[in-house]
């Protein structure tokens, strides 16, 4: 069993907790370090927060006491401006990231899957390659050999955990069955954020004319029980294929898979 650090990169606070929170309080769990970097400041996922609001509810409080709930080590913040990561050159924020994997040294690096389809958010798709290319070049060392001078020296990460919203590529399942109430509990941690879910699937079901029974769970002020639904029945469809009551899905590759293969 690895027992090197995990390092996650998301665009936003509550991505992880929805994509992997299980799979990263299973790792934390076992003894391991879990590290998250949040690439923007979350500056606009609300529909009635200022600005000024919901970036310190997001950063300050809310992604704290999520990283309290599934043990990770630390988080940190890139501040980059939500929604707008593709404005930025990929190249400047894979160095950034790329610091991070040469700083933590991970075994396992875990993000979004640059290859998963349906990807409607640019700051998804941004994260997505920016940390592959990242991982992937941080054992070379004329990639920003300039991090030497800061005691940053090239890093070979072990293996990938690849997330996404349409997982179709996917080849593990893990078995969060036992973290399933930390999921939803640091889920719940993004207040903000889960409200603006609740709104979101209020305003999309009155957008197409839909009011079904369903609407009367979807409470703002009382948002835990449409989350814990639709995340226990979100586990339960990814766990029941491997006989799991509980599970997440990635596409999983490890360092030296291209040679195995050849030579298998």
């Amino acid at each position: 069993m690895p027992t090197g650090p995990v390092l996650i990169f998301t665009a936003h606070a509550d991505d992880c907790e929805f994509l992997c929170g299980g799979t990263a309080a299973k790792f934390a769990a076992e003894g391991r370090d879990v590290y998250e970097v949040i690439t923007t400041n979350n500056e606009r996922g609300t529909y009635e927060l200022t600005r000024e609001q919901i970036i310190s509810d997001s950063r300050d409080k809310e992604a704290r006491e999520a990283a309290r709930v599934l043990g990770k080590k630390d988080i940190f913040f890139l501040e980059y401006p939500d929604g707008f990561l593709a404005d930025y050159p990929i190249n400047e924020i894979r160095e950034k990231f790329m610091r991070f994997v040469r700083k933590i040294k991970p075994y396992t690096v875990i993000t979004f899957d640059p290859w998963a389809p349906f990807e409607p958010h640019p700051d998804h798709r941004v994260v997505a390659y920016a940390a592959m290319e990242a991982a992937g070049f941080s054992a070379l060392p004329l990639y920003h050999p300039e991090h030497r001078d800061d005691g940053l020296e090239p890093h070979m990460v072990a293996e990938f955990y690849y997330f996404a919203k349409n997982p179709i590529n996917a080849n593990k399942v893990v078995d969060i069955s036992a973290f399933m109430d930390k999921k939803i509990e640091s889920l719940c941690a993004h207040d903000s954020q889960m409200r603006l879910i609740v709104d979101d699937m209020r305003r999309s079901l009155e957008a197409i004319g839909e009011a079904p029974e369903e609407m009367a769970l979807l409470d703002r002020d009382n948002y835990g029980p449409a989350i814990e639904m639709f995340v226990r029945s979100w586990g339960a469809k990814v766990g029941e294929a491997a006989g799991y009551e509980y599970a997440e899905e990635f596409r999983y590759e490890r360092a030296g898979d291209l040679i195995r293969s050849k030579a298998e």
